[in-house]
């Protein structure tokens, strides 16, 4: 039933609310739990003080993901039913759950209150207290809000036509007010980066190798004034975090802060295994609260084995100073622009399709074209006695290795005994594979792919297998049942397509024939003339590197280049020493320029010099030397320029952090940015100039 069609039934005489709930339960129980959620709200905005049924729109926000919404409604919940303790102990599971600990130690309170003989909410309250929390005294009040259920006027009303838009129109990208955005804030604890997660024996565990950063931040009501660091109850760190930082979305910015903190440690000393990291956090009252989580420390890897990766670091053993000392005084990194192979020299191959016969017979295109790929290399079938008589007849392969890899109706999965995986691995040994490739849609095999012992791992997307050194997820749906139609040999040519594109971008330099000299003129610049770029803006404010005016002054006196600025601010030309801010060789424009004159200033110039920004990418795109800053929220792989040039990094353990708005949260002010010295950026441009 459509949702206007409930709305109709209201018109006929039906009960809308009643068949919105009957709707909802059986999105819920097929499992839809975003639309149960949807279904729900509807049938609130006819009975908005039903309890029960905001328990329930809560429940389905909660499995859904939509933690706000879902406490939201938890909290209106709570005020139609104050006397609830099961209501009150199911809020301390989901506050708990969020990481919102001081509102889930009063939920939990206040369900023993309202229940004293009942021992379930005082064993959470245990198991809080054994774990370290300490952030709050007496019971919890009873939440209670008559404005709760005032009409929002920035809720705009059910509209049946917006509501059957999606996947039709773009409602999601329609503009709403500021105050929308605006929430409550609640005190917890967050951790944003700590290694990965990976599959482990001790289930999916954040896993550490070397050296690491944990960052994350902290929401408190009270000032915090030091954050401790412990592993199985070694103390590791202890310093003040920073902050305070307003909360943007908080509509009492005074009430409650964010306190943000980046802790650098080396895991190499530690053997590898299961442990317990513990963060403590005192405040201006000398109270105490606390995070605990398990992780796993596995060996670290070796920074001279993957140079590419800024995120690696290893330090020198014996060096008595602060890790931050170690690793901000290292010489920046700088990393050649043109890296068209993304692989390692491939010599060796391991190709995985150890299933039933079917399953070979649609992977030939794929194996044919991972021959065309590469006819050099060794290609080593890794099969099926069900299969293994075809592999041979096609002819591609150059060894194969025949396992009994059997399937358990019981386990619903195929299995290989351990015994069984040590003889296959050290018979795999000596092929000193490269790369090792699984063809199998289902994630059956995936596992089999470390026995391979290749540096390089590929295959289909597995959630539950995330050490695949890169993945393919590739989707062609049927418009009903959303499931997969494209033929099983098209998806595994599609796998090995994108395998090639890794070979080669083709990213290729692009000059404009159209574009003349001429245009610089009007800005100083003649046919004859040599100069450089410096383009000093970008969007991300934080990327900015800081010493383009002393570049600018190097330039000057040790070159005859011009020098051309682009800058967005008109008082630039004031931090230069007087002589070179006269001279006709600095030509500073603080202005945006039409696009072609724009385009030929970079095409013609000596040498770029620029933030990770779009206008490096163009002119690397039109075959200029360019040097480009760029930070670590981003890898540079991945988003430095592509062609032409070097990109100056550092190498720090929170490079990929991905902080964009929320710029407070970087604890460490941005080294990766600032720490690149004049010198440094100064070295690499003289090597084209």
């Amino acid at each position: 039933m459509k949702v206007s069609q409930v709305w109709r039934s209201m018109r006929t005489g039906g009960d809308p609310a009643r068949l919105f709930r009957k709707k909802a339960a059986l999105a819920q129980r097929e499992g839809r739990f975003r639309d149960a959620a949807a279904l729900y709200v509807e049938a609130l905005r006819i009975e908005p003080r039903n309890g029960p049924i905001h328990v329930q729109a809560g429940h389905m926000f909660k499995e859904a993901g939509e933690f706000e919404l879902a406490g939201h409604h938890y909290r209106l919940a709570a005020a139609l039913m104050p006397e609830d303790a099961d209501l009150a102990l199911q809020l301390g599971h989901f506050h708990k759950t969020t990481g919102s600990l001081a509102e889930a130690w009063d939920a939990y309170e206040r369900s023993s209150m309202l229940a004293p003989d009942w021992g379930e909410p005082r064993k959470e309250l245990e198991r809080m207290d054994a774990a370290g929390w300490r952030g709050t005294d007496g019971h919890a009040a009873a939440p209670s809000s008559p404005d709760l259920f005032a009409p929002d006027p920035d809720r705009r009303p059910f509209d049946p036509e917006l509501a059957l838009a999606y996947g039709r129109m773009a409602p999601e990208q329609l503009p709403r007010p500021f105050r929308q955005m605006v929430r409550r804030s609640e005190p917890s604890i967050n951790i944003v980066q700590f290694g990965v997660q990976l599959n482990t024996f001790w289930g999916m565990k954040r896993v550490s190798r070397g050296v690491e950063a944990i960052r994350g931040f902290c929401i408190s009501v009270e000032p915090l004034l030091e954050v401790t660091a412990l592993v199985n109850g070694l103390t590791v760190h202890r310093g003040a975090p920073k902050g305070p930082y307003e909360l943007e979305y908080e509509p009492d910015r005074q009430r409650i802060h964010k306190f943000v903190f980046n802790i650098w440690y080396d895991f190499s000393g530690f053997a590898p295994g299961l442990y317990t990291l513990e963060l403590r956090f005192r405040d201006a009252q000398g109270k105490v609260r606390s995070l605990h989580e398990d992780f796993v420390i596995e060996p670290p890897l070796n920074e001279e084995d993957y140079p590419a990766s800024d995120a690696l670091v290893n330090l020198q053993p014996g060096d008595t100073r602060s890790i931050e000392e170690q690793i901000n005084s290292r010489p920046s990194a700088v990393h050649e622009a043109a890296r068209s192979n993304m692989l390692p020299d491939i010599r060796s191959i391991m190709v995985l399709r150890a299933d039933q016969l079917g399953d070979m017979v649609a992977s030939i295109p794929g194996i044919m074209r991972l021959r065309e790929l590469f006819p050099d290399a060794r290609l080593v079938g890794v099969v099926s006695p069900a299969n293994a008589d075809l592999a041979r007849s096609i002819g591609a392969f150059d060894d194969l290795v025949v396992i009994s890899y059997r399937e358990s109706m019981e386990l619903r999965t195929r299995i290989l005994g351990w015994e069984e995986q040590q003889a296959l691995r050290d018979r795999l040994a000596p092929f000193a594979f490269d790369v090792a490739i699984d063809l199998s849609r289902s994630p059956m095999s995936r596992p089999l792919l470390a026995l391979s012992g290749a540096p390089f791992l590929y295959g289909f997307e597995d959630p539950d297998w995330p050490r695949l050194s890169a993945s393919v997820g590739d989707t062609y749906l049927d418009p009903k049942n959303r499931k997969e139609i494209a033929t099983h040999s098209t998806r595994v040519v599609t796998m090995i397509d994108r395998l090639a594109t890794l070979l080669n971008s083709r990213a290729r330099v692009i000059r404009r024939d159209d574009l003349s000299r001429d245009r610089l003129q009007t800005y100083g610049i003649d046919d004859q003339d040599r100069y450089a770029v410096l383009h000093t803006g970008a969007r991300i404010i934080f990327s900015r590197w800081a010493h383009y005016v002393g570049l600018a002054e190097r330039l000057h006196r040790d070159t005859d280049l011009k020098v051309v600025i682009f800058t967005d601010r008109a008082d630039l030309r004031d931090e230069l020493p007087a002589d070179i801010a006269a001279s006709d060789r600095i030509v500073l424009i603080d202005r945006q320029l039409p696009f072609d004159d724009f385009d030929a200033m970079l095409s013609f110039c000596s040498v770029y010099v620029g933030n990770d920004s779009g206008p490096k990418h163009l002119a690397s795109l039109r075959g200029v030397p360019v040097v480009s800053i760029h930070s670590a929220r981003i890898n540079w792989s991945e988003w430095g320029q592509e062609l032409t040039g070097a990109v100056i990094t550092r190498k720090l353990p929170c490079a990929g952090c991905s902080i964009y708005h929320d710029v407070d949260e970087c604890g460490k002010d941005f080294v990766c940015v600032t720490e690149i010295s004049l010198d440094d950026v100064y070295a690499v441009v003289r090597r084209y100039v």
